[in-house]
C-alpha cells in the first residue's frame, strides 16, 4: 500500500492520502470521522433505517417495527458506547459484536472504530444457527470485551460460557445512557491500523480473520462510492457481519452521507417480497444481493405483488457474494419488468474479504453482460468464444477493476501471467490487506510479492473479469477441469431443485456426484417418476458435458451444509457423502 503520510509523519487530524487510486493523490477520511463530520454539518438527515417484525408490547400479533437513527443520534450513540468501551479495554483490544441485525450492530460496530478498539464482527446466537462456528472465532480472537444488546442477553451468556476462554466485559449497546458520549476521547489513528477482523465464511476451509485497516476501510468505501454514486437511499437484508453486509450496508452509505435502510436477513428469507416492497417504499436507487437472492424473488413473490412494486428508481442492482449466473440476472429482470425495473440495473461484481470486498464491477448503468464460450476448450483452460448453442457456456461479466485495483490472471504454478487461458485470479492495490489474524502460514500461502492468490480460476475478455469456479472445488476428469457452477446450472435447468456437484476419487480418475435439494413435493414423488427425472438429468450432463453421473440424490431442502453468507460447502459435502450421509 502506498501511503503518502507514513505514521511517523504529520497528517491530517482527519484522515490521510493515497497514490494508489488513481492520477492523482486522493483524500481519504477514517469512517469514523466522516459520520462526526456528517452529524455536525446535517445531523437531521437519516442515516440508519431498520424494518423490524418484533412483537409489540400487550398485543397478541406480530407488528411490523420501524427505526431510524439521524446521523446526529448515530453519532451520539456511537461515542457513548466507545466511551464505554475506552473505560473498559485497553486500545487495540479485540470486541466481539454479538448483535441482533439491527440499529444497535451499527452501533457497536462504530462504537469500535470510535473507541480505537479491533471489532469482530459477529451475530447473535440463534437456535437456527449452528454455534461451532461462533465458538471458533471467539476462541481465535480471544476478545477482551462483548457488545450485545439485552434482547439476547442469556443466548450470549450461554454462548460465551461453551468456549472455554475467559472473556471480558459484556456491554450491551443498548442500555449505554446517551449521556457517556461526553466521556468519549477521540483516540490516536494511523492507516495501517487495523480496525477490525472480518473472518471469512469457510466454503474452503476453517474461517480465518482477515486483517483490516483502517486505510483498506476507507480505500474500499470509495470504491464503491466511485461506481455508484450519486446515490441517497440503500436497501439492504444482507448479514452484516458478512463482508458485503459491513461494507456495502455500512460502511459505504454512510461515508457517502446517504440513507441507509435494513431489513433482517431471516425476514428476507420468509419473504422476499420485503426487500422490493422497501426498495419501492423508500424509492431506493442501491441495493445488494447474491445471486441466490434473485432466484429467490423470482420463485417467491406472486404477480398482486409484482403488481404492487414500483422499482423505477433503482439504478444500481449489485450482484456478488457468490458467482453470477445469466440465466438467474435475466429471470429477475423479467420477472420484475412490469414494476418499472430496468434492465440495465443489475451489477455483476467480484470481491473477497481478503480485498476488502470489491475487486471488479460492471460499469453503472451496463446492466449484465457476458458471452457464450466453448465448453470443451474451457475444461482444457482455453478462451475459445463461441456464438451460443448446447456446447457452450453463458458466462456473465464481473466488470473492471474498481480505482486503485491491479488484476493478475497467472499460472498458479509458475505465477507467470497467462493471455487467453483461464488462470488463477490474482488481486493487488490499496484495498488488499496484509493477512490473517494469528496464522502466518496460511498467510504466506494467500498473500506473496505485492499480490493477493484468491484461489479462483478466472479469465479476462473484452476487459471484463470472468470467474470460473474455485480452485478447490473443480472435479478433474481425465486431465480437464470441469466447474461445479456449469454442471450445477444444467441439473437445474432439468429440474426444480437447488444443485450441488462434487467430484470424489475414483479408480482411476474422480467420479461425479450430484446432490440435489428440493422441496417436500419432488422428494415425496413416487419411485418410478424420480427415476425418470434423474435419468434426464443424467442424459444432459452427458450430452453437455461429456460426464458421467455417478450418483444422483435428491435430498430434502436445507440439508447440504452452508456458510453463514449462505454458500455451499462442497468439501464437507464431499466429506459426508463418503461417510455415506447421503445415501440413497
Amino acid at each position: 500500500m502506498s501511503i503518502d503520510a507514513p505514521r511517523t509523519a504529520p497528517r491530517p487530524a482527519t484522515g490521510f492520502t493515497l497514490s494508489a487510486l488513481g492520477p492523482e493523490p486522493v483524500a481519504l477520511e477514517y469512517l469514523a470521522d466522516t459520520v462526526r463530520r456528517l452529524a455536525a454539518e446535517r445531523g437531521d438527515a437519516p442515516a440508519v433505517t431498520v424494518l423490524g417484525d418484533r412483537r409489540v408490547r400487550g398485543e397478541a400479533r406480530r407488528a411490523d417495527t420501524v427505526v431510524t437513527l439521524t446521523y446526529r443520534e448515530l453519532d451520539e450513540r456511537a461515542r457513548a458506547v466507545a466511551a464505554e468501551l475506552q473505560s473498559a479495554c485497553p486500545p487495540g483490544a479485540r470486541v466481539a459484536i454479538l448483535c441482533p441485525h439491527d440499529e444497535h450492530y451499527v452501533v457497536a460496530f462504530l462504537g469500535c472504530l470510535y473507541a480505537g478498539v479491533i471489532a469482530v464482527p459477529l451475530y447473535a446466537p440463534e437456535l437456527f444457527r449452528s454455534q461451532t462456528r461462533l465458538r471458533s472465532v471467539l476462541r481465535d480472537s480471544t476478545p477482551g470485551c462483548v457488545l450485545t444488546t439485552s434482547r439476547v442477553r442469556p443466548a450470549v451468556r450461554n454462548a460465551l460460557s461453551s468456549t472455554g476462554w475467559r472473556h471480558g466485559p459484556v456491554l450491551h449497546v443498548d442500555e449505554v445512557p446517551p449521556h457517556r458520549a461526553a466521556k468519549w476521547r477521540r483516540p490516536p489513528a494511523a492507516p495501517d491500523d487495523v480496525a477490525y477482523l472480518q473472518y471469512t465464511s469457510g466454503s474452503t476451509g476453517a474461517p480465518a480473520g482477515v486483517r483490516v485497516t483502517h486505510a483498506n476501510l476507507s480505500v474500499a468505501a470509495y470504491q464503491m462510492r466511485s461506481r455508484f454514486m450519486p446515490a441517497t437511499t440503500a436497501v439492504s437484508w444482507v448479514p452484516l457481519f458478512h463482508d458485503m453486509g459491513l461494507v456495502c450496508a455500512i460502511a459505504s452509505p454512510l461515508s457517502a452521507g446517504m440513507h441507509m435502510v435494513h431489513l433482517s436477513p431471516m425476514g428476507f428469507l420468509h419473504r422476499p417480497y420485503r426487500w422490493l416492497r422497501a426498495l419501492s417504499d423508500y424509492r431506493a436507487d442501491w441495493t445488494v444481493t447474491p445471486n441466490f437472492g434473485l432466484t429467490h424473488c423470482v420463485r417467491r413473490v406472486t404477480a398482486e405483488e409484482v403488481a404492487a412494486l414500483d422499482l423505477s428508481h433503482l439504478r444500481a442492482l449489485a450482484i456478488g457474494g457468490e458467482p453470477v449466473h445469466a440465466r438467474s440476472v435475466a429471470a429477475f429482470v423479467a420477472a420484475f419488468a412490469d414494476a418499472g425495473l430496468d434492465h440495465r440495473s443489475p451489477v455483476p461484481c467480484y470481491g473477497l474479504a481478503e480485498a476488502t470486498l470489491s475487486v471488479t464491477m460492471t460499469p453503472n448503468g451496463s446492466g449484465a453482460v457476458g458471452g457464450h464460450f466453448d465448453r470443451a476448450a474451457l475444461t482444457a483452460g482455453e478462451v475459445r468464444p463461441v456464438p451460443g448453442g448446447p456446447d457452450s457456456v453463458h458466462l456473465v461479466s464481473n466488470g473492471t477493476p474498481v480505482p486503485g485495483v491491479r488484476l493478475r490472471i497467472a499460472d498458479p504454478v509458475t505465477g507467470a501471467e497467462t493471455a487467453g487461458r483461464v488462470g488463477e485470479i490474482w488481486v493487488g492495490g490499496p484495498n488488499r490487506t496484509d493477512g490473517y489474524w494469528r496464522a502466518p502460514e496460511r498467510t504466506a500461502q494467500v498473500y506473496a510479492d505485492g499480490w493477493l492468490r484468491t484461489g479462483d480460476w478466472g479469465f479476462r475478455h473484452d476487459g471484463g473479469l470472468y470467474v470460473v469456479g474455485r480452485m478447490d472445488d473443480v472435479i478433474i476428469v481425465r486431465g480437464r477441469n470441469h466447474y461445479p457452477e456449469d454442471i450445477e446450472a444444467t441439473v437445474e435447468s432439468v429440474a426444480p431443485v437447488a444443485a450441488t456437484a462434487i467430484g470424489v476419487e475414483g479408480d482411476p480418475t474422480e467420479r461425479l456426484i450430484v446432490l440435489m435439494e428440493a422441496d417436500a413435493a419432488m422428494t415425496a414423488l413416487p419411485a418410478p417418476d424420480r427415476e425418470a427425472l434423474t435419468e434426464r438429468i443424467r442424459q444432459t450432463v452427458s450430452r453437455q458435458h461429456g460426464l458421467a453421473v455417478h450418483d444422483a440424490v435428491v435430498v430434502r431442502s436445507g440439508t447440504l451444509p452452508r456458510t453463514t453468507s449462505g454458500k455451499i460447502q462442497r468439501g464437507l459435502c464431499r466429506q459426508r457423502y463418503a461417510a455415506g450421509a447421503y445415501a440413497t
